[in-house]
């Protein structure tokens, strides 16, 4: 698990970074750039549509809930060691990043829903019907998809988040969300190199 930090760089790239243009500079009306003439009509208030913290702040909540459950069916129910012992990064990096995210809530005066989205809460529901190799493979395949979601939603606030709290939410958890997913990345390649054997 102790690994010298990656960069950034090669993370993204296994993940398709080169969506990020398109999450940089989206607009809401992709034809307003092209009129009649050959003309651009480029409107500054849509190249910069902000991500609103009322937006934000729930997924970002209810995605860090889903990581701390998930972490400990990890530790309860999973077979492997390092899949044991990633669920327990999971739990303390994700409820220290819930604290945060509840903090800038109260702050703003945003009341977060409790609890976790529908198709967050069947993946609980499954995994805990699950225990030894089942789970690890479920878990494992499970986690990639959620730590891309996760790590397009708080680059997307770093970038474009509407107000300091929101850019500084999103810019701190990149570096964590990063880590977990090499981590993944690697137990998943490793997985199929033991299973092809």
């Amino acid at each position: 698990m102790h690994r010298p930090a990656r960069k950034l760089a090669v993370v993204v790239v296994a993940i398709g970074f080169a969506a990020l243009p398109a999450w940089a500079i989206a607009t809401p009306d992709r034809t307003a750039h092209h009129v009649p003439g050959g003309h651009h009509a480029h409107h500054g208030h849509h190249a910069s549509a902000s991500l609103p913290a009322a937006v934000f702040l729930p997924k970002a909540a209810a995605g860090n809930r889903f990581e701390i459950v998930t972490g400990q069916l990890a530790q309860q129910r999973a077979q492997s060691d390092a899949v044991k012992a990633l669920g327990a990064m999971f739990v303390t990096d994700h409820t220290a990043a819930l604290q945060q995210v509840t903090q800038v809530a109260a702050t703003l005066g945003i009341t977060l829903p409790q609890g976790l989205d529908p198709m967050q809460q069947a993946i609980v529901d499954r995994l805990g019907t699950l225990s030894g190799a089942e789970f690890d493979a479920a878990w494992l395949a499970a986690q990639l998809p959620a730590h891309r979601k996760a790590l397009r939603l708080h680059l997307r606030a770093a970038i474009r988040g509407e107000n300091d709290a929101i850019r500084a939410l999103g810019q701190n958890a990149l570096p964590v969300i990063t880590k977990h997913l090499g981590e993944l990345i690697d137990l998943t390649r490793a997985a199929g190199r033991h299973h092809s054997h």
